[in-house]
């Protein structure tokens, strides 16, 4: 395989500690190549940000800049617009951006998720003409729209299910084992690596989430099912209704 240097990007994971220690800067792309790659602190993957820490800072600052810009350009037609019309636009330009690849910021800082919910507190402000001072919860409850810790939790609860029921890639199949000692019918999942400290990896962070839901909403016969049953769930749990 040959790289091409003007569209090379290389970024290294790790904690701010393992970062620090690091001895080099780049990488050279052949033995017999006098080109340097240098080591980037941010690279974009398939339209997500993906940053050294894996903190998304930078991916939720250019999501909520790309927001708020289309949030303005739809407020202005809100005058030609009906309320439903408004939902309408604002679900598919506005929360199809929160939701793209949402199940990532699982376990991300409070801040991180803090502004993706300014995103959809401002979209829903839009959608009714309501000032900034004014709570958006009941209009949220309204719309049954999931309050974005909700959204990401889904997205992942979604994943798991196809995982466990053998329709997703194989290689998130294989992160995911059954533990049938408790003798129990219901599915159980287990980490494949109890110890594993890190708590926002599929496999620590989908046993953790499956075992906490209801039996009933776990053992699911389609994946129509389990969205209804999911998603009544968490709204319940989301608004204390």
């Amino acid at each position: 395989m040959q790289l091409n240097p003007g569209k090379t990007e290389i970024i290294v994971f790790g904690s701010p500690s393992v970062l620090r220690s690091l001895t080099i800067n780049g990488t050279f792309l052949g033995p017999n190549s006098s080109i340097c790659i240098r080591f980037k602190p941010v690279v974009k993957n398939l339209g997500f940000w993906l940053d050294r820490t894996l903190s998304f800072t930078d991916q939720v600052n250019k999501v909520k800049s790309s927001c708020f810009h289309k949030l303005r350009n739809i407020a202005k037609m809100k005058s030609y617009l009906t309320v439903s019309q408004m939902r309408i636009l604002v679900q598919a330009v506005i929360l199809s951006k929160l939701d793209y690849c949402n199940s990532l910021y699982f376990g991300c800082t409070v801040a991180v998720t803090k502004q993706l919910q300014v995103i959809q507190n401002r979209a829903c402000r839009v959608i009714f003409g309501m000032s900034r001072t004014e709570s958006v919860n009941q209009k949220l409850k309204d719309m049954h729209w999931l309050k974005v810790n909700q959204r990401i939790e889904f997205k992942v609860l979604l994943l798991v299910f196809k995982s466990v029921n053998g329709l997703a890639p194989d290689y998130l199949n294989e992160l995911i084992v059954f533990n049938n000692d408790s003798g129990l019918i219901r599915k159980s999942l287990h980490s494949v690596n109890p110890y594993d400290s890190n708590n926002r990896a599929f496999q620590i962070a989908a046993p953790a989430l499956w075992n906490r839901l209801p039996a009933i909403i776990r053992d699911s016969e389609t994946v129509d099912i389990f969205k209804c049953r999911l998603k009544t769930h968490l709204f319940k749990r989301c608004f204390d209704c």
